[in-house]
């Protein structure tokens, strides 16, 4: 075990995200090769300033726009929309390893359909795939196969729905493209090529694939602990016994590097393909505003542990409970956070306008970092194709 101070694991974290400003990731490229390194970026459909995943690409690619992600996806398609954290964006390459995932997902969703009393949408599966087949590529808000149901708050309101995002998640549909958060489903064979959808599984059985999936999820954020929380959000790595027992067995092959990091009690683990970023500075002067599902502070919990960063999304919490705001994005300075902030919502042209800015206790502010935040208000305002406020540096000053 390797024995790092707190700056170090701070540093290494903020370096292998790639939000030094270091600047070797640029337009479509840079997307591609993020992608590469992470293989998963959690999707949110909420479109403040922008919706996640444009959000957590921003603050590492330079010069990035929003289409840039829309191309990879629903023209060249080398990354796809598919279950991982949550609801992610991962590369295509990785379809045949998540077989698992996909089994375990609709096994999840029939259960739900029971629960809601809405099983007989499955039995809607070769109707809906025959009219797609004739029809060519269909939003669910425009087919209107079978019957309206009652399935509560959160279930779908049509049979054809439920069917469509079971056949979605069981991989025989895929998004063809997106009406803003509207998907339009098309035949999975339309739109991937064959020897990636008939690929078989290529794990002999669940210990490899499992091995394989940890790791993954591991080199998603670079440094991880095996506390329950956002980073082991998803089927299958749920259990933190069975994560340690994996993890143990990926250390003792060497695959994985186990660190102890000054001022925790826990044992941190980063692949060995990334170590040589641990020890290299992160002191660029440059700031940097954090996606709300930013890969970086998936779990709360490591991230105040290390930066001493105390960070909930307030989202959905009801707005007189709420201590900051309804969308706030964090503010990275360095190796450290230094603020936050709430935009007001961005729509069309509308110049970029921040409602509150708060920051962080004891931190000391100098002219050299409010200019990296001038900085970043406008590569962020060039990202949002806006102009920024004219009383937008007032607020922090």
């Amino acid at each position: 075990m390797t024995r790092i101070s707190n700056e170090a694991a701070r540093n290494f974290l903020v370096n292998y995200q790639n939000l030094n400003g270091c600047g070797n990731l640029c337009g479509r490229d840079g997307v591609a090769a993020y992608m590469q390194k992470v293989r998963c970026i959690q999707f949110d459909p909420l479109d403040v300033v922008g919706r996640n995943p444009d959000l957590v690409l921003q603050s590492r690619v330079e010069n990035y726009r929003p289409e840039m992600l829309a191309d990879l996806l629903y023209k060249e398609r080398t990354l796809i929309d598919a279950a991982d954290k949550m609801i992610s964006i991962i590369p295509l390459e990785d379809y045949p390893g998540m077989k698992r995932i996909r089994k375990a997902t609709v096994a999840q969703l029939k259960d739900i359909l029971a629960r809601r009393k809405s099983l007989a949408a499955l039995d809607l599966r070769d109707e809906i795939k025959a009219y797609i087949r004739t029809n060519g590529p269909q939003a669910a808000n425009k087919m209107n196969i079978g019957s309206v149901v009652d399935s509560g708050r959160w279930g779908h309101k049509k049979l054809s729905s439920a069917a469509l995002d079971y056949l979605y998640h069981s991989g025989e549909l895929g998004i063809s493209t997106k009406l803003k958060t509207r998907k339009v489903y098309d035949l999975s064979e339309n739109l991937f090529p064959k020897e990636i959808l008939k690929a078989r599984d290529p794990f002999k059985n669940e210990h490899d694939f499992l091995a394989w999936y940890i790791k993954r999820r591991i080199g998603a954020v670079g440094l991880v602990w095996n506390k329950n929380g956002g980073t082991w959000l998803g089927l299958y790595i749920g259990e933190q016994k069975l994560r340690a027992e994996i993890i143990s067995e990926l250390v003792d092959a060497g695959e994985l590097l186990a660190y102890q990091v000054e001022g925790s009690k826990e044992i941190f683990y980063g692949r060995k393909e990334d170590a040589a970023l641990m020890g290299m500075p992160a002191g660029n002067n440059v700031a940097q505003f954090i996606a709300p599902l930013d890969n970086l502070i998936w779990d709360r919990g490591m991230i105040e542990e290390l930066f001493a960063f105390k960070y909930s999304w307030e989202v959905y919490t009801p707005a007189a409970k709420r201590r900051y705001g309804y969308y706030v994005l964090p503010v990275l300075y360095k190796n450290q956070f230094v603020a936050r902030f709430e935009p007001e919502p961005c729509r069309g042209k509308t110049p970029l306008r921040i409602k509150n800015w708060w920051w962080e206790p004891d931190v000391v502010v100098t002219d050299e970092m409010t200019d990296a935040i001038k900085n970043a208000f406008l590569r962020f305002c060039r990202y949002l194709d806006v102009e920024l406020s004219e009383d937008v540096f007032k607020i922090f000053v």
